[in-house]
């Protein structure tokens, strides 16, 4: 009876054919049996293996949401000045102060007249061709992306330009200049900007040679960009080309939430200081010499003191 349970008719049958029967249906009960313990751990196996794959989906999904990078702009807390613009003219008794100033009193009281009048010290250029004195930032590039990118492109957008609205005009006459690594952008030519590295690539186009890698863990990359408008006024902001695993994709980069300022030397100011061994009434003198440039001032190397 209990063979008639597990083989249907095996009581019935003679000895030696039940013998057969069972040696036939033992591997095949065995089979089952193992089928049967295997099946879930199949199923199981399957279904965290989908989990697995979806999870990692939505993460990459989830990686690639929102911006790819964040960026951090500040100015250049070493920056010096060759070029102060006012928005306000001096009056005879500030005039009159500045004029008798010299050595190391003159660049605290322009400081001071920045404050008081308003107005941006401006930066030598760090390559020889040029639109004029820049205004600069330091750019630090983050991001906390898995996977990698590489920014390998910057470009001006959003470029609005207007003739410089300075009323004073102070500039220093150079004794030397930093040099920086980074790049140099001049408005008549946004689209390319130029190395500043002091080697062989220096006044080439600088993302023909170098990029910025960012994400999978890599260090956050830093860059110095400087600008020059000229005898123009002019806010813009920045386009970052990157690439990543998706192709190649575009991001702006704003000074905060405001696009960049930069400001230019007027053509013809309503007052117009050199500053050399004394400072010079340019306007007064009225005429150019080695140590006044010529009026109207014209963007270009000129435009440099």
């Amino acid at each position: 009876m209990i063979a008639d349970l597990a083989i249907p008719g095996m009581s019935e049958t003679p000895p030696e054919q039940r013998r057969r029967k069972i040696k036939w249906a033992l591997p095949a009960v065995a089979v089952i049996a193992l089928l049967a313990w295997a099946f879930p751990s199949m199923l199981d196996y399957i279904a965290t293996e989908q989990v697995t794959r979806r999870t990692k989906e939505v993460e990459e999904e989830l990686d690639r949401e929102g911006p790819a990078f964040a960026t951090s702009v500040r100015e250049d807390a070493d920056a010096i000045y060759f070029a102060y613009v006012l928005d306000k003219p001096l009056n005879p008794a500030e005039k009159a102060v500045f004029m008798r100033k010299d050595g190391g009193d003159v660049i605290p009281y322009l400081e001071s007249l920045l404050t008081s009048h308003g107005g941006q010290g401006l930066q030598l250029p760090s390559i020889p061709e040029s639109d004029g004195y820049t205004s600069a930032w330091l750019m630090d590039f983050f991001s906390d992306r898995a996977s990698g990118l590489a920014i390998t492109a910057l470009r001006g957008r959003e470029i609005e330009c207007e003739p410089a609205a300075a009323k004073t005009v102070v500039l220093i006459h150079p004794e030397g200049g930093g040099a920086y690594d980074g790049i140099h952008f001049d408005l008549s030519d946004p689209e390319v900007p130029v190395s500043l590295a002091p080697d062989e690539n220096i006044g080439k186009p600088y993302f023909s040679h170098k990029k910025i890698d960012l994400g999978n863990g890599a260090t956050p990359g830093g860059l110095y960009v400087e600008v020059s408008s000229g005898i123009k006024d002019c806010e813009m902001s920045f386009e970052a080309e990157y690439r990543d695993a998706e192709g190649v994709r575009k991001q702006r980069i704003r000074n905060a939430k405001e696009k960049f300022r930069i400001r230019g030397i007027p053509a013809y100011p309503d007052q117009f200081f050199a500053v050399t061994q004394r400072v010079l009434d340019c306007r007064a003198m009225q005429r150019s010499s080695e140590d006044c440039p010529a009026l109207p001032l014209k963007a270009g190397t000129d435009l440099i003191y």
